[in-house]
């Protein structure tokens, strides 16, 4: 059994520095790295290291001490789209390394093909054609670059979705899943990923293929409203969403204003997080609060994405029964993930192999 996840692939480029920069003069960063990054991928990529340090994953010294492991038959699929070219080819390489298997589902066309472009006309014919550089500009993923500094962080992204055909890698799917994750950021994968396993009852009831359940639960990683998410609230299981979640007509809305908005969707499991405090939960008709543990000199990138991950692989483990439970796992997940700079690091810290222990 595995989990799936479905969403945004970036390219992260971090830098921290040790003073508030000036944007007079040209600075030097204490540490930098980069890494594949967006909100399904670095879930996937927590999931995955929550599986690798599970006391009964058999260890394998040669992916130990390579480079680029090759991914176990348990590790989690990431649906999203790539694009071509060396950036594309880089995230792909540190995603096997971080032990999450990839599905590029990047469409043959870039998302501002016209119909007289060379993409185009090749997906008529048939027939490869000349590859025009704009289109392959297109293709490349988004970069983010991300700068910490000691009073806060400033971030510069391209904001590139790619197009996405989830049919190029329809046969790769698995016929079975132990939890389904999606951001959002792609309803197109989103769709493919959350009716994944849903018995077929025909077009004749709408309503039917709503209340069609598929085995596994499906996690809505609510960081953002989207404008497309209301046709696919209705097949969400559980929604994990932040603060800047605010539905429309909400642009200030409280969490149980979202819950309720939510609830009008079949969603009866709601979880909100809110930084540094207490995270809230409406859970099956229960509501309450789970306090977080504060982490000094905490570097926050992806926290929000650990804790998703963390709370995809505790959620299959456990079911839905208790939901302060999971809460306090993901919680203290995504604390680690705050103690060390980047998304990275925090991977082979032994306080994640002590929480799997404990759990």
């Amino acid at each position: 059994m595995t989990a799936l996840f479905a969403g945004l692939t970036t390219l992260d480029v971090l830098h921290r520095l040790d003073h508030v920069p000036d944007p007079d003069l040209k600075v030097t960063s204490t540490e930098f790295t980069m890494a594949a990054g967006g909100p399904a991928t670095n879930a996937a990529v927590t999931y995955a290291a929550l599986v690798a340090a599970s006391p009964s994953r058999p260890h394998d010294e040669a992916a130990a001490v390579s480079s680029v492991a090759e991914p176990h038959e348990d590790a989690p699929l990431l649906l999203t789209a790539l694009g071509s070219g060396p950036v594309s080819a880089f995230l792909a390489a540190d995603l096997a390394s971080a032990g999450v298997r990839v599905l590029d589902a990047t469409s043959p066309g870039s998302p501002d093909s016209s119909p007289g472009s060379p993409d185009a006309q090749a997906s008529v014919s048939g027939e490869r054609a000349p590859a025009d550089p704009r289109s392959m500009r297109t293709r490349e993923p988004a970069v983010s670059s991300i700068i910490e500094h000691p009073s806060g962080r400033m971030v510069a992204s391209t904001n590139a979705r790619l197009e996405a055909d989830p049919a190029r890698v329809s046969d790769e799917l698995p016929e079975r899943v132990g939890v389904v994750l999606i951001d959002g950021h792609n309803p197109t994968l989103a769709r493919a990923a959350l009716t994944l396993g849903v018995p077929d009852v025909g077009d004749a009831d709408p309503f039917a293929r709503l209340e069609a359940r598929p085995p596994h639960l499906r996690i809505l990683d609510g960081g953002s409203w989207k404008e497309w998410l209301p046709p696919l609230l209705g097949l969400v299981d559980v929604a994990v969403v932040s603060e800047d979640f605010a539905p429309p007509l909400m642009a200030r809305a409280d969490g149980e204003q979202v819950a309720g908005f939510l609830r009008g969707f079949g969603i009866t499991r709601t979880v909100r997080t809110r930084g540094d405090r207490p995270v809230q939960y409406w859970w099956d008709g229960r509501a309450g609060e789970v306090a977080v543990r504060e982490v000094a000199g905490a570097s926050t990138l992806g926290a929000g994405d650990a804790f998703h991950g963390a709370f995809a692989w505790a959620l299959e483990r456990a079911g839905g029964e208790d939901p302060e439970r999971l809460i306090r796992f993901a919680s203290e997940v995504a604390g680690v993930s705050v103690s060390s700079f980047g998304t990275r690091q925090w991977l082979a810290s032994p306080a994640l192999a002590e929480l799997v222990r404990r759990w």
